[in-house]
């Protein structure tokens, strides 16, 4: 494997470099729909939870009655089209918060949230090694099965290795018709926060020199994959990266070690570090991913509400075992995640696959600046200072073409410390010498009054006045006041006010569970003529945010509509043939790939035609998520209950409770005393849906789907 660089160098599997029609083309991957697994296998630890406090009763009712306030965790974007994906700050299942004792996720009163150093916003780890995906560093397993967790994937199993202990992912043995492929999906749109940041952990290793692993990326207003190079260590570089274990940098000092290696990471950002390592007696070429080192990726999707990662094998070309000289996600049973609770969010750091995800909102309205603070209060630190009030020194006059009485436009009051200190336009002007700067007055010409006080008067107050009754053209005449007055927090914040009037939030539609049709109804956007209209006001006043945020709005628009309704649609589109277990293996055949049969105006896939319409679509209700029926505990809490198979489920045969249970157990609580789960806490388990497999279209040639 040799050393490339970053570029727009296409993808090696056809089914990957080939350009799709618009945004909404899968591109010939068929996405596939997993139903949640029930307890005990998953977990899910974002599950709707009441406050107590706020029952109420009703006396007048002639049976007793209450009502409670129901909390419902929002997603902030979905996995894979259909699983949720929440905000790592929303507190966990409460009837969860016992598996984290000890942890610094705990609060005080029993809720569990992400640390507050926590710097990923989004997280998704896949362990091999229990064959379980985790969630937000919490190590309860929210996706049971790796392939459960993918988008698409084809000719690919988990391979357990008994003898050396050791399991991944691998092409199937003996298919050669197709090249092995796993694809996973992120998309934040609907909670409009874009990517900052995305850093992953994409494991993998190499036995032959003619085998390859290839990871690609695709954000998803894309309509082309692009191949993420992979660097290989040489061995000065290697010195320095302790965790291979190769060479010795005890030589030099050790912050001197810390900042080279800073440097080589830095260096190769956007690319996946590796290194070769000392031959065997059964291999003489291998190569590894630098174990647990997060490649920084954010060059390809920064920006972006949502993204594709894929991964292509290529099989070594010379031995019997080929197949077995590509793998990802390589990790030893010895070292498996689940249950290790007192570990916490450690433990994922041995997970073959870890993707997090920084975001941020559309617009980003800064704090108050410390400068502008002080200087608020550096003349009497317990009451602020106003507008036009006692101590100003410094008058705006305001010459707004449109008034015709003067009289009714007073010069403005302020103190030059607090202009000096909040708008980089006064800062510039009393710092030069201009006779405004001596006179301590200035003139402005052809600005708008109200909007000019107003402006002012969010230096003092940090609000804008009269803001709820304000609509668009007020904060866009606003915008173009705060860009010539250069007054940073307010331009931002008349940004984000612009595009929540013109856009309503996307999550509203969602605040009422109850409303079937409410996940079928995506937000309404304006059309392209005021799209057209506030990318010229943009462009005039310096908004980039805005007209950004402008742009991915355009451009999300159908992929959301297209998700919501794949989502609120029957799944047997999208179920799966079941599949074949053969041995220890976890082998599915390989699926094909096939164009769906509908083509309209947004193009290919299964989803539909006809201006996202689905054929045989169902008009009721959505797709509802299982919740996990009852309380869990895990072997490492009660010791003494493990079977032979240890954490190894699917590995071994643990008997019949060991085959039902895996590494979960049921709780020893009243009425608990038969192999079913406990009753649902707080409430009912939505019914799994029970769709009959669809027939898939039919396979294409090879030349046409790969």
């Amino acid at each position: 494997m040799s050393n490339q660089t970053p570029d727009n160098s296409e993808p090696t599997l056809p089914l990957l470099r080939q350009e799709r029609e618009n945004v909404v083309d899968f591109g010939g991957l068929c996405p596939l729909y997993y139903a949640p697994m029930h307890y005990p296998t998953e977990v899910e630890l974002y599950e709707p939870s009441f406050d107590p406090h706020s029952a109420a009763l009703h006396e007048n009712s002639r049976q007793p009655a209450a009502t409670v306030k129901v909390q419902v965790p929002l997603p902030c974007g979905h996995f894979n089209i259909w699983r949720p994906l929440h905000d790592r700050r929303a507190p966990v299942a409460a009837r969860l918060a016992r598996f984290f004792v000890g942890s610094a996720a705990l609060q005080p009163d029993g809720r569990v949230v992400a640390p507050n150093n926590s710097t990923w916003d989004s997280r998704i780890s896949y362990s091999s090694a229990d064959d379980e995906y985790y969630e937000n560093g919490h190590v309860l397993p929210v996706i049971n099965g790796w392939r459960h967790g993918t988008l698409a994937a084809r000719s690919l199993f988990r391979k357990v290795e008994h003898d050396w202990m050791m399991t991944y992912l691998a092409p199937e043995q003996g298919n050669s018709h197709q090249q092995p492929l796993a694809v996973w999906r992120f998309n934040y749109a609907e909670s409009r926060r874009a990517v900052e940041r995305f850093h992953a952990v994409l494991g993998f290793s190499l036995f032959a020199e003619s085998a390859a692993v290839e990871w690609c990326v695709r954000p998803l207003s894309s309509r082309r994959f692009r191949r993420i190079p992979i660097h290989v260590l040489t061995p000065e570089e290697a010195r320095y990266f302790s965790e291979i274990g190769s060479g010795d940098s005890g030589e030099s000092h050790a912050d001197d070690s810390l900042e080279q290696r800073a440097r080589i990471i830095e260096q190769y950002c956007g690319q996946i570090l590796a290194y070769r390592a000392s031959s065997n007696e059964y291999n003489d070429y291998v190569v590894h991913s630098v174990p647990a080192l997060a490649a920084d990726l954010t060059q390809y999707v920064e920006g972006e509400y949502g993204f594709e990662l894929a991964v292509s094998f290529v099989p070594a070309s010379e031995g019997p075992d080929g197949w077995q000289k590509a793998q990802v996600a390589r990790q030893s049973l010895h070292h498996p995640i689940s249950g290790r609770m007192r570990e916490g969010e450690d433990a994922l750091s041995r997970c073959g696959l870890d993707f997090r995800i920084k975001l941020r909102d559309d617009i980003v309205v800064p704090p108050v600046s410390v400068e502008l603070t002080h200087a608020l209060t550096a003349t009497a630190p317990e009451q602020r200072l106003c507008m036009d009030g006692p101590g100003c020194n410094f008058t705006i006059c305001v010459r707004d073409p449109e008034n015709t009485v003067g009289s009714l436009q007073p010069p403005i009051g302020a103190h030059e410390h607090v202009l000096r200190a909040g708008s980089e336009y006064f800062a510039a002007l009393l710092e030069s010498d201009m006779a405004e700067s001596s006179s301590k007055q200035v003139e402005l010409e052809g600005m708008p009054y109200g909007p000019v006080r107003s402006a002012i008067y969010f230096l003092y107050a940090d609000s804008v006045p009269r803001e709820e009754s304000m609509d668009l053209n007020d904060w866009i005449v606003l915008l173009d006041v705060a860009s010539r007055l250069s007054i940073p927090r307010l331009h931002q914040l008349s940004q984000a006010r612009i595009l929540a009037e013109v856009v309503p939030d996307t999550l509203a539609a969602l605040q009422d569970p109850s409303d079937e049709d409410s996940y079928k109804v995506p937000a309404e956007y304006p059309d392209l003529e005021t799209i057209e209209l506030l990318q010229g006001v943009a462009a005039d006043t310096g908004a980039h945010d805005l007209a950004q945020a402008l742009d991915r709005l355009v451009a999300y628009y159908p992929i959301e509509v297209c998700e919501n309704r794949i989502r609120s649609s029957p799944v047997g589109e999208f179920v799966p043939p079941p599949p074949h277990h053969m041995g220890t293996h976890d082998h599915d055949p390989g699926i094909r790939f096939a164009v769906g049969r509908a083509q309209g105006p947004f193009g290919r896939g299964p989803f539909g035609h006809h201006d996202f319409e689905i054929e045989g679509g169902d008009p009721h209700g959505p797709v509802q998520m299982p919740i996990m029926a009852g309380p869990v505990i895990h072997p490492e809490i009660a010791p003494g209950f493990a079977h032979a198979g240890g954490n190894h489920r699917g590995v071994h045969d643990g008997g019949f409770l060991g085959r039902l249970l895996g590494n979960w157990r049921l709780t020893n609580i009243p009425n608990n005393g038969h192999a079913d789960p406990p009753a649902p806490q707080p409430g009912p388990v939505p019914d799994v849906p029970h769709a009959t497999h669809a027939h898939m279209p039919p396979p294409e040639s090879d030349s046409e789907s790969d």
